[in-house]
Order: structure tokens, then C-alpha cells, then sequence
């Protein structure tokens, strides 16, 4: 304790005696009455009182202090106390840019058109893999209502790496526990070179059955080029079409034919899509791809064509920069816009525009744009916009657009997961835009993006459009001067 009294204080201090008297009784200055006419306080408090007039503590022989405690007791207050937090702290990730700049600002989940929806929420996700909430965020089934459009990305202000987190949190849900058929299409894939396990001699039989169909309606001399050695361009397919909707292989086929393109598709290990990418899967993710390097070597071509379903194209183009870098040194790479744009700009397709009079909408897939501009510093905005204007006189715009467009709602596997309500609910964004454009026909250059749109908004929400592929829109428009 510090013994003193009111005018010594008050002289040390320079304020009048009553100032001191009334910090005392305001309890300002914790004193109490001590012996005589003096006060007591805890030196510490007196320590405080004169840093904050700084001056230096004066301990007169009366004070009853003992310096030498004083000090043993400054240097052990000097010591902080360890704060024991319950152990070390799980974390989903290496890189600070993940979640340790999150100012839960929340402008991502207002970007989000799920957010709400089970609680689910970008910033929460954010917060809980920070904290360490493992077992929380792995039991949660947000991660797989996330479409991965990367709109909450885009505007987050601290530039949190929010897609690479959620496919973080993918990759360590039990594979047994991955909703919806996405692992065993990628199981089957390894084990039989495509989601759906097509045979062999099923895939030949069919691709050569359609060429054949092909050659009769509008091709003559059509034949399906398979496992063709030292074709230009190689092909990879989506399953889903030779195994439910085998006819849209002819619209890209009627394009080559007019084009005079050297081009072939492999008997083996030919599927497009990449379901690694959706579950997490990095080895797997890539392995599919290895195997496109592989029938590029195989077969000699020169050009290999990105699939055009936008995940596979991304997954695809990733896994070339990210495990393949010396293959892009062997051949090139294009995408469904370079070669359209460069059939139009060359002259080598001819094109109809009466033929899609109706008002047109265009819709930018997340992966194509935003997602790609963000990875490989190369978004695909404009092109399918002048492709569209190439066969339709009446383009009109959705708001927002381009890098601000909504996701149609099926990304990031939601069309192939069990949550349909969430998946439509998400589209409705989708569908308001749609609306409000009166367009006519919607055309989307992604597989996924068109069968949300064909098959579950326009019903789900009345809407009166067309929805086409944007090959299938350039094929529609052809003009085959040799067609019997």
C-alpha cells in the first residue's frame, strides 16, 4: 500500500488539495482513510496515477513502501499469463488468403443467391474454418449446396479465397459420404475411362450408328473419325450424351463437316467431364486429365479441344497448368469459343441469321468467366456474345451481366446432387433475369447451365423461352450448300 496525504499528493501532482478530495470521493482515485489525517492506496494505482501525469513515483521514508517488493512485484506482473485455449487448433488450411482476412464485412453472402437457405452462409463457412470448426463444417451439407460460381469471390473486399476453401471442405467429407452419384461417377470413370462405365464396344457401335444418321440427313460422305492418328483437333465427349441424349453429338459433327476439320475421337478414355473436381478429388481430378494428355500423345493430334461443359473445361485447363505444364509445350489448347470464332472469322462455315429471328438472351457461365478470368487471367465474355450475333439479329442483355452475371444454379455438381428445391430455389435469380430480358430464346455455352435452364427452370418457373447450346444455335444455322 502507498500511504500520502491530500496536500502532499496535491503539490506532487500540481491540482488543488480539493481536486484530490474529490477524485477520491468520486472513486476516481482509489484511496481509503488510513492512519491520522492520511490515505491508502495500492501502489500500483499510485504507479498508474503518475504515468498518466508523467512523473516518476516519489516514495518518501514515511510512504511504508519497500522498494525492493516493488520491484519483484513489477517484474512478475511483467510476465503475461499463457491463455490455454483447449489445444492446438485444427485448420482446413495452409494459405492465410483461405480465411484469416475475413473482416465478415458479409458482402458475400449478400452477393450469394443460397445464402439463408439451412443457414448456409459464405462468411459463416469463413468464420467456422478460422476458429477451427472442423467436425462442424465436415457434418453440414453447405459445401455441396454451393455451386462454386465464385459471385461471393468476386466481391469479397479482402480477397478470400472462398472457392478453394469450399473444395477444401469437400475433399475431407468420408467419399462414402458424398452426396449424390459424384464419387461413383468418378470411381467408374477410373475404372472404365468415363462416368457412366459406357462399353467399349457399345461407344464405337454407337458414335459409328450416328455417323452413319448423319451422312443420310444433311452430311454425305459423313463418317465418324475414331482413334483417327494425326488428326488436328481431338474431341473429348460427355457421357451423359452418348448414354441419354446421343442426337446432340451430331450438331458439333455438322460444324466440323462444314469446317473441312481434321478431327477424331478416342475409343478410350474419352469422357469430358471431370468429377473430381466437384468432390475434391485433386488425384483423381488428376488422373482424367493425365489420360486426355495421353490420347493427345497417342493419336498425334495437334489441338485439343476444352470440353464444353464449363467445370470440365476449367477442371481441364487447370489440371494442364497445375501437373502438365510440359504437354502445352507438345500441343495446344482451344476452347468451344476459339474454334467457333475462328470457323466464322475464316469463312470455312457459312451462316443463316432468319433462321433465329426471335429476341436472344446470352448467358455467361460462371466458369468460362469470372472463375476463369480469376485462374488463367482469360475470361470468355464477348466471344459467345459475337457468335450469338453471328446467328441471331436480335441479341438483347441480361442485368447484371458477364462478370456480375447470377449462376443458372446447377454449377459446382448441384444438377447431379440430391437438392433439387435448393437448386431451384437458387435458379430463381436465373430465371428473374431471363424474365425481365423478354427474350425468346436463351443460349448457354455450358452442359450443365443448359440443362438446368431446359429441363428445370423454364418448368419450375413458367418460363416462355427456347433454350439451345451454342453449337447447337451455330449447327441450327448452317448453311450446307452439299445437305441432300
Amino acid at each position: 500500500m502507498y500511504e500520502f496525504k491530500v496536500s502532499e499528493m496535491a503539490e506532487e501532482f500540481g491540482v488543488h488539495r480539493n481536486t484530490i478530495r474529490n477524485w477520491i470521493n468520486a472513486g476516481t482515485l482509489e484511496a481509503k482513510e488510513g492512519p491520522g489525517r492520511k490515505y491508502l492506496m495500492k501502489f500500483d494505482d499510485y504507479q498508474e496515477l503518475c504515468e498518466k501525469f508523467g512523473r516518476k513515483p516519489l516514495v518518501r521514508p514515511n510512504s511504508h513502501v519497500d522498494l525492493e517488493t516493488v520491484k519483484s512485484l513489477e517484474e512478475k506482473n511483467s510476465e503475461l499469463p499463457v491463455i490455454e485455449l483447449g489445444g492446438p487448433m485444427k485448420k482446413f488450411y495452409d494459405d492465410p488468403k483461405w480465411a484469416d482476412g475475413c473482416l465478415t464485412c458479409g458482402t458475400c453472402a449478400s452477393a450469394c443467391p443460397i445464402a439463408g437457405v439451412d443457414g448456409l452462409d459464405p462468411r459463416k463457412i469463413v468464420r467456422m474454418t478460422f476458429l477451427g470448426m472442423e467436425e462442424d463444417l465436415l457434418a453440414t451439407d453447405w459445401p455441396w449446396k454451393c455451386t462454386m460460381c465464385a459471385k461471393c469471390e468476386n466481391v469479397c473486399p479482402a480477397n478470400i479465397e472462398i472457392m478453394q476453401l469450399i473444395r477444401k471442405i469437400r475433399s475431407l467429407r468420408p467419399r462414402d459420404l458424398v452426396p449424390g452419384p459424384i464419387h461413383k461417377g468418378v470411381i467408374t470413370c477410373l475404372e472404365r475411362g468415363n462416368n457412366l462405365g459406357i462399353p467399349k464396344e457399345d461407344f464405337i457401335s454407337l458414335l459409328e450408328g450416328l455417323g452413319e444418321e448423319l451422312a443420310e440427313e444433311s452430311c454425305p460422305g459423313f463418317a465418324t473419325p475414331i482413334d483417327a492418328h494425326g488428326a488436328r483437333i481431338l474431341v473429348q465427349v460427355n457421357s451423359k450424351e452418348p448414354f441419354a441424349e446421343p442426337d446432340d453429338l451430331k450438331w458439333w459433327w455438322k460444324i466440323y463437316h462444314a469446317a473441312g476439320e481434321s478431327w477424331t475421337i478416342s475409343s478410350e478414355n474419352w469422357e469430358g467431364l471431370n468429377w473430381g473436381y466437384f468432390s475434391g478429388d485433386d488425384e483423381s481430378m488428376k488422373t482424367v486429365v493425365g489420360r486426355i494428355v495421353d490420347n493427345m500423345r497417342r493419336l498425334n493430334c495437334e489441338v485439343l479441344l476444352l470440353p464444353e461443359s464449363g467445370h470440365s473445361y476449367y477442371a481441364t485447363r487447370y489440371g494442364l497448368n497445375r501437373w502438365y505444364p510440359d504437354a502445352l509445350k507438345e500441343f495446344k489448347i482451344c476452347t468451344l469459343f476459339d474454334l467457333l470464332l475462328k470457323y466464322i472469322h475464316e469463312g470455312r462455315i457459312q451462316i443463316d441469321q432468319s433462321r433465329h429471328p426471335q429476341k436472344t438472351v446470352y448467358h455467361d457461365p460462371c466458369n468460362y468467366g469470372r472463375k476463369s478470368l480469376k485462374a488463367f487471367g482469360q475470361e470468355y465474355f464477348e466471344e459467345g456474345r459475337e457468335i450469338v450475333r453471328a446467328c441471331c439479329p436480335d441479341m438483347v442483355e441480361m442485368e447484371p451481366n458477364r462478370q456480375t452475371n447470377y449462376c443458372c444454379g446447377a454449377g459446382g455438381g448441384a444438377w447431379a446432387m440430391p437438392f433439387s428445391a435448393e437448386r431451384i430455389y437458387y435458379g430463381r435469380m436465373k430465371a428473374r433475369q431471363i424474365t425481365e430480358s423478354e427474350a425468346e430464346l436463351v443460349v448457354a455455352s455450358c452442359h450443365g447451365c443448359r440443362d438446368q435452364l431446359k429441363k428445370s427452370l423454364v418448368q419450375e418457373y413458367n418460363l416462355n423461352v427456347e433454350v439451345k447450346y451454342l453449337w447447337e444455335l451455330v449447327a441450327d444455322s448452317l448453311i450446307l450448300p452439299d445437305a441432300p
